[in-house]
């Protein structure tokens, strides 16, 4: 019950420092409130969702990418099969509410798929902020596998499901010589504080409430993507401020998807 209302305070607090920057960001953005539908026809597509992050007004989507209906494999139970998918034409990532998502996909392949989306996927600053208001106990980080899209309970501030829990989500960086944003990470651990973009600062021997008992792996040479939030057995570890920055960019497992974004300008 404690590490449930820390959690709970914690994305509240996560969630107003959002908003404030959403206020600021709008500011310099005419019609924002069109963006998200409000006093007119929304300019983002069904599925996705409206929303300003670090001044860049964004379509974000609001459930893990599924294989769209063209994809051979809908249901996926291996890279080859993934791989098949990606290399067929008009099959792409969509974001669509009750489907399997799209697993056992790479860095390079999630790329790809939301590029013939029209998309991209999004950066690990824009992922943290879409993510906020997650409550990851009502996440899927206690199962045996990975459920269809769109659980009711783990939604974030601006309306966007499962970003922690369920399959792993790439985000579309690169870590070099254990450094990221000009400085090098902590070694692999328990988060125990956070920079801007919740990617940890310090790590520890044990898990710290505070923030959510969420774990962070790391290596100290190589080059490696970035996956965040956690997957459906991660328990946890899974949250706001798990990431993995030690896994290769050809990483593909049944815990392993994505999601897309589109700017708007």
């Amino acid at each position: 019950m404690k590490d449930r209302l820390v959690k709970g305070i914690l994305t509240v607090v996560g969630a107003v420092a959002f908003s404030t920057l959403g206020i600021y960001a709008s500011d310099s953005l005419q019609g924002i409130g069109q963006l998200a539908g409000v006093g007119g026809t929304s300019t983002c597509a069904e599925g996705t969702v409206a929303t300003v992050v670090a001044g860049k007004a964004l379509c974000v989507d609001m459930y893990e990418a599924s294989p769209s209906d063209d994809c051979p494999y809908h249901t996926l139970s291996n890279t080859v099969q993934s791989e098949e998918n990606a290399s067929t034409k008009n099959c792409f990532g969509v974001s669509v509410e009750e489907k399997v998502p799209w697993n056992f996909i790479s860095l390079p392949q999630a790329q790809r798929m939301c590029a013939s989306a029209g998309k991209r996927l999004p950066t690990s600053e824009e992922w943290y902020y879409i993510a906020l208001g997650t409550d990851a106990d009502s996440c899927t980080i206690e199962g045996d596998r990975v459920m269809n899209t769109g659980n009711r309970d783990c939604v974030s501030s601006v309306g966007v499901y499962d970003a922690v829990g369920n399959v792993w989500e790439w985000v579309n960086e690169e870590v070099q010589g254990n450094t990221f944003n000009n400085r090098k990470l902590p070694e692999e651990g328990y988060v125990t504080s956070v920079d801007t973009q919740g990617i940890a600062l310090t790590t520890g021997a044990d898990a710290d409430s505070l923030y959510g008992k969420d774990y962070m792996w790391s290596k100290t040479e190589g080059v490696f993507g970035m996956i965040r939030g956690g997957f459906y057995g991660s328990k946890q570890d899974a949250g706001l401020y798990s990431v993995n920055a030690s896994v290769q960019t050809g990483f593909a497992t049944q815990g392993v998807g994505f999601r897309c974004v589109k700017d708007l300008f």
